[in-house]
């Protein structure tokens, strides 16, 4: 396994560190688990440098079966368009992930979903956090942009973190398009400390530019923040 692991670049520094926080990795068999993983993220034409950022920023990925977790993933995000949007999106920084054998037509699509998605649950974590979403108002299309946007939104806890965040929203004086609007165009405003959120929108609200100003004033270092609005 370390031989195999050094021919895939995992053995650097950085690699030694993730790979050690994920030390399953060398109970797993070679050839019935870990080189078909690699083999699946290889099928739609991630090459090996690309393959070894995504396992050393995911290497949880190895914990998963492909055909139990990592395929059906796959298949769900597709069917709710997030591989459309994120095919989209101007940013191509972040690693992406092949899926398995496609079509030609969807292999771009598969290679433009995030891996941090694999790893969540679709009845415990996926599916709940996007029915949420509908009920509030968001609309399926602009889910999936959001997703591609920001695919940590799906890994956030509906209790103790979106739905608070929201509400807090709507306590100072937004109404749901508004906060439709917000979290569809900018989805890491749920990111913030709830602390930095309240302070910010205390601020604004006392000048009348909450509406106007939150998503940009959510960005801004202190020091920043307090010469444009204190």
């Amino acid at each position: 396994v370390l031989k195999w692991l050094s021919s895939l670049g995992l053995l650097n520094l950085k690699g030694q560190k993730v790979v050690s926080r994920y030390s399953i990795i060398f109970l797993s068999s070679l050839d019935e688990h870990l080189k078909p993983i690699v083999q699946w993220l290889a099928a739609v034409g991630l090459g090996d440098d690309q393959i070894a950022k995504v396992i050393t920023k995911f290497p949880q990925l190895f914990c998963c079966s492909i055909e139990g977790k990592l395929k059906p993933t796959v298949q769900w995000l597709l069917d709710i368009g997030v591989g459309e949007a994120a095919g989209r999106e101007d940013d191509r920084h972040a690693p992406t992930i092949a899926g398995y054998s496609l079509d030609a037509n969807l292999k771009p699509k598969v290679q433009a979903l995030r891996p941090q998605l694999f790893c969540c649950s679709i009845e415990g974590k996926l599916k709940p956090t996007v029915q949420w979403l509908l009920d509030i108002g968001v609309g399926e299309a602009q889910i999936a942009k959001m997703i591609a946007t920001f695919p940590s939104l799906l890994g956030y806890s509906l209790e103790g973190n979106l739905k608070p965040k929201v509400q807090a929203l709507r306590d100072q004086g937004l109404g749901q398009a508004e906060i439709t609007r917000m979290l569809v165009s900018f989805p890491q405003l749920v990111s913030y400390s709830p602390k930095r959120l309240t302070h910010r929108m205390a601020v604004l609200v006392a000048q009348g530019r909450l509406a106007s100003s939150l998503c940009s004033a959510m960005t801004m270092t202190d020091a920043k923040f307090a010469a444009c609005f204190q």
